[in-house]
């Protein structure tokens, strides 16, 4: 019996055997040619591509239903490699001046990537060689005959898998049915395959160094996704333990569900709403299920990455419409776009940027494209006559650009009253504060015709912290609890509550129910909007504490200067009070001894 440590990123318990899935690679080796077979063999690796490419596009297609629908844009990047004439045109080139065979050349092609970014430590360029890596072998399998590897598609009985990292290719092959739980050597809090495993309520420990040394395909596990333990050939007693654990766990998670209608009332009688993120008009019902009072944020960009081109205003309209009216007697939030960088769809993208993140994204994006947003403002304006919306601009850092933005709105909504088509005269725009700029001039915007304020905590920290939430160097840094995230994250709903400027937060913390205390400790907020599996767990929480009591807490851990004395005030006074059932990753840190 052996146990590891690693990070909680989707809580609960699974028991069974272990699923490892193995990234084998075949031996490539130099084959010379001749100067007339040079044409054959770059007319193979031309096939190769082209069979490579369709088998990606179908992996995304079929990935409806396997994969959350805000994660699937995440195959656009390994198909835009293949459409980027930089990797596949070297690979011709060295196939035609120095005639050797197409995967040898793919190989050393790829090996000189290596030797040039080697020495930058940039979680960018990291990410972007693993995902050429991954397309290069697949290009090589196919090139030496070795088949699809085809990863997950072969589980075919409940298991727990095992694997350095997963991706989204390896999500989509499998059947969730047969998905116990997740356990990987990669990957920090905000890693995909976290936020795979809670979209799909499967319990995930991620970051666990070197555990497929000691473990089979076979063996029986458990993966303890509260504390983050993950044990290998469990004793008897141990498993008797944990099963009862589960199913305990189990029996909580459907008494909450069948509560989840319930309002969010504080012990001391303040109402919050708790409203769910989407990634489509199908994710409605679902959110509506789990006690969803509307929907605070819907993730646009899905429209724009599940095809090979723009969708039009019509196509817009109707997806926005059926929102409108699914969530009725709701009100829906509908993001504008939010692409930009690495996130760019193929059909999109102009010329790739050396630094995405602080590029040409989301709001900057769309006023550098005024026709792509101004269709789809029209939709979003004339969806609104069909059911309560708002509209909300994303990333916005300057007031300068948010007032761009409303201008254009209001040119669409001239441009609508011209043609005598209906829409809803008193929408409501409002913008979200994920930069800390936008954050520092909350007052500001408040002043200028904003009329609301949605914290998107994700960003908000990994911009105020200078750190790349997806790079696992420095994943552990990113802190929710650090004193400089509680101190902006109280200034900006202060700032808001003084000028009577409802504000919410969407977001990771949203979510987690020691943050969520620290939010609603802060002042008044409008509404907390999280993944629908999160709302029934929050709501039973909040209806146990006082919002009283929760803003004395907020107080004293506003005079800690270190996130540690945060940690240890908060598991000594705020973990108490959770019921059973309740997780957090305060907890697991707790469990560990590392708070």
């Amino acid at each position: 019996m052996k146990i590891f440590k690693g990070i909680l990123a989707s809580p609960g318990i699974a028991i069974g055997k272990a699923y490892i899935l193995n990234r084998f690679h075949v031996a490539v080796v130099c084959r010379n040619i001749g100067k007339d077979e040079a044409f054959l063999e770059v007319d193979r690796l031309n096939a190769a591509v082209e069979a490579v490419r369709k088998e990606m596009i179908k992996s995304a297609r079929e990935s409806v239903g396997n994969i959350p629908a805000n994660m699937r844009d995440i195959f656009n990047p390994h198909i835009q490699i293949l459409e980027d004439p930089t990797l596949i045109g070297h690979a011709r080139q060295m196939v035609e001046k120095k005639l050797v065979n197409a995967e040898y050349a793919l190989k050393e092609t790829f090996d000189k990537f290596v030797q040039r970014f080697e020495n930058i430590r940039d979680g960018y360029f990291k990410d972007r060689l693993h995902e050429i890596e991954l397309v290069v072998n697949k290009l090589i399998r196919e090139l030496m005959g070795a088949g699809v590897d085809d990863g997950l598609s072969k589980l075919n009985e409940p298991a727990v898998i095992f694997a350095h990292d997963l991706t989204p290719f390896d999500t989509a092959q499998m059947s969730a049915k047969y998905v116990l739980g997740f356990v990987t050597e990669a990957g920090g809090k905000t890693s995909h395959t976290g936020i795979i495993a809670s979209s799909l309520n499967i319990p995930a420990v991620v970051g666990v160094p070197k555990i497929l040394r000691s473990v089979e395909t076979g063996d029986n596990v458990i993966v303890d996704a509260i504390t983050g333990n993950v044990v290998i050939k469990p004793t008897d007693q141990q498993f008797q333990s944990y099963n009862q654990k589960r199913q305990h766990l189990l029996f909580l998670a459907k008494k909450m569900e069948k509560e989840a209608g319930k309002e969010a009332r504080t012990r001391d009688g303040v109402l919050f709403r708790l409203t769910a993120n989407i990634e489509s008009p199908s994710d409605v019902p679902t959110a509506a299920s789990h006690g969803a009072e509307g929907i605070g944020l819907y993730r646009t960009e899905f429209l724009f990455v599940r095809g090979n081109r723009l969708p039009d205003e019509e196509e817009q309209f109707n997806d926005y419409k059926k929102v409108a009216q699914l969530v009725a007697p709701y009100e829906a939030i509908i993001r504008t776009l939010d692409l930009g960088g690495d996130k760019m769809p193929g059909h999109m993208v102009e010329e790739p940027e050396a630094n995405p993140a602080l590029g040409l994204r989301a709001i900057r994006y769309c006023l550098d494209q005024p026709a792509v947003f101004r269709t789809q403002l029209r939709s979003i304006l004339r969806a609104s006559h069909y059911g309560r919306l708002r509209v909300m601009f994303p990333m916005v850092s300057s007031l300068e650009e948010f007032l761009r933005a409303k201008a254009m709105l209001e040119r669409m909504k001239r441009e609508l009253d011209k043609d005598g088509v209906p829409y809803d005269k008193n929408l409501k725009v409002g913008m979200m504060v994920e930069t800390p700029s936008a954050a520092l001039m909350v007052t500001q915007f408040a002043v200028n015709e904003v009329d609301f304020f949605s914290v998107g905590t994700n960003d908000l920290i990994q911009y105020l912290l200078a750190i790349d939430r997806t790079n696992q160097s420095v994943a552990n840094l990113f802190e929710p609890l650090n004193p400089a995230v509680i101190r902006l994250l109280w200034n900006i709903i202060q700032s808001a509550n003084r000028y009577k400027v409802p504000v919410s937060v969407c977001g990771k913390m949203s979510a987690d129910p020691v943050y969520a205390y620290l939010l609603i400790g802060m002042g008044d907020i409008e509404n907390l909007s999280m993944d629908s599996n999160s709302i029934p767990k929050l709501k039973g929480f909040l209806r146990d504490v006082s919002a009283e009591e929760a803003r004395k807490h907020v107080l004293k851990v506003m005079e800690f200067d270190r996130v540690r004395d945060t940690k240890k005030y908060l598991t000594k006074n705020v973990t108490p009070m959770f019921s059973e059932g309740m997780f957090s990753e305060l907890m697991a840190e707790d469990a560990s001894g590392d708070a």
